[in-house]
């Protein structure tokens, strides 16, 4: 999904469909996450946040065992209900 990130999300009409197969809590979607995010019922609402990702220095990564660091750039997608998107 980071290429999505490169622009707007109305320019990237794919990632707005997983927002509303997520809502749906879609099997076929939820699959491709690591786990299902929402195991017992619907989200109410799902929004999206950008992150600045950088490899860790050798001290962070010895200090920490990351070897990532991120920085939160802010809002992508605001937070949508089903009612947002019908």
């Amino acid at each position: 999904m980071w290429l999505a990130a490169l622009g707007l999300y109305l320019q990237n009409p794919w990632f707005v469909q997983i927002v509303i197969s997520l809502l749906h809590v879609k099997p076929e979607v939820a699959a491709l996450f690591e786990r299902n995010p929402f195991p017992q019922s619907p989200p109410r609402y799902v929004r999206a946040t950008v992150y600045r990702y950088r490899f860790t220095t050798a001290e962070e990564h010895q200090a920490t065992g990351a070897s990532w660091k991120r920085q939160e750039l802010g809002e992508y997608l605001p937070g949508v209900s089903l009612e947002d998107v019908r």
